[in-house]
């Protein structure tokens, strides 16, 4: 049996400057997730005295613990409120870490501020009402954050004190993109994290999969966000990876009006799973399926590139999904992408 791995110096670093009320509360993160429930929040807001923001932005110590940065060696945080439970001021909280690839391009790494989004839509929430960080947001992800269906009211919390951890000021997304570019733009009422957006029926040649990793992945396809049609199709994507302790994490693509700011859907299972992940538990991949409609925008060459950087042992499963309409399944008009390196695909 594995011996779990012990707290690192860091981790108690960030647990002890937090008041010895709520040490328990944010120290139980290392054996459990990345995520604070609303109740757990409204409790740490009372023994802190302090509001949601403060105590958020007390949180990035914390959620720099979760980076995995091989190639920068620098740590970046991020937290993330979801959406208010009504007739209080709490809100569950969602942290998020930078997260690196070693021997593949710098443009496959995952920011704290889309770890910690990501973290939010996998575990279910529709919107994030608030964003902390240590700086301002580089432009990559004030686009990525635009493209949410909470923008126009998603605040940005930043310290404005060094001294205090508790102070912060907080500035409107839409102070940071001026003559900004987005969904509305090409037509999209909505945004990513809307349900209506990222709920489509899908499905498989072979029908209704038994086996949980394809299962998880066509479910991470069907709710995966991408509103803009490419050649043929609408490019909805999933992934599943499975540990080698059997559990599994979905991953969903991401789309965004600017495409480049888009998240693959690899990239936000990895990222998911990190953050959900006890910090002591096995990372180590075993398998990896992905499942997607067909289109010139394929996902197979960047899941190949980002899987072979993390996993290099690991053959990537391939799945061609048909959007069902009507009842009736309908396949994109063009076949999909051919295998390429290490990849197998199911029928």
């Amino acid at each position: 049996m594995k011996t779990p791995r012990a707290r690192t110096p860091g981790w108690k670093k960030a647990v002890a400057q937090f008041p010895r009320s709520a040490r328990a509360d944010i120290d139980a993160l290392w054996d459990n997730s990345g995520l604070l429930p609303a109740a757990t929040v409204g409790r740490l807001m009372g023994n802190m005295n302090a509001d949601i923001g403060a105590l958020m932005m007390s949180l990035l110590p914390v959620a720099q613990q979760y980076a995995v940065v091989p190639v920068s060696h620098y740590q970046v945080g991020a937290v993330a409120a979801g959406m208010p439970v009504p007739g209080t001021g709490w809100a569950s909280l969602y942290l998020g870490a930078n997260f690196e690839f070693n021997n593949v391009a710098l443009s496959f790494t995952v920011h704290a501020e889309q770890s910690a989004t990501t973290n939010a839509w996998l575990s279910g929430e529709a919107g994030i009402q608030a964003l902390a960080i240590s700086a301002a947001p580089c432009g990559y992800c004030r686009q990525f954050l635009y493209e949410l269906v909470t923008a126009q009211q998603l605040s940005i919390l930043l310290p404005d004190d060094p001294k205090n951890p508790l102070s912060y000021s907080s500035t409107p997304l839409t102070t940071f993109l001026p003559d900004a570019f987005g969904p509305s733009d090409l037509g999209v009422q909505g945004g990513m994290m809307d349900p209506k957006l990222c709920t489509h029926n899908l499905t498989l040649s072979g029908g209704t999969p038994t086996d949980p990793v394809v299962a998880a992945a066509l479910a991470a396809a069907s709710g995966s966000y991408a509103p803009y049609q490419t050649d043929v199709s609408y490019q909805y994507s999933g992934v599943a990876v499975q540990l080698t302790d059997g559990s599994i994490y979905p991953g969903r693509y991401a789309e965004n009006a600017a495409y480049n700011p888009s998240m693959s859907p690899l990239e936000s299972a990895l990222t998911f799973m990190n953050m959900t992940r006890p910090q002591s538990a096995t990372r180590q991949v075993t398998r990896c399926v992905l499942v997607e409609v067909p289109t010139l925008a394929s996902q197979l060459s960047a899941t190949q590139a980002v899987l072979t950087a993390y996993a290099p042992g690991v053959t990537l499963e391939y799945c061609a999904a048909s959007i069902v309409t009507g009842g009736t399944a309908k396949a994109a008009r063009k076949k999909g992408p051919a295998p390429a390196g290490r990849t197998r695909r199911r029928d």
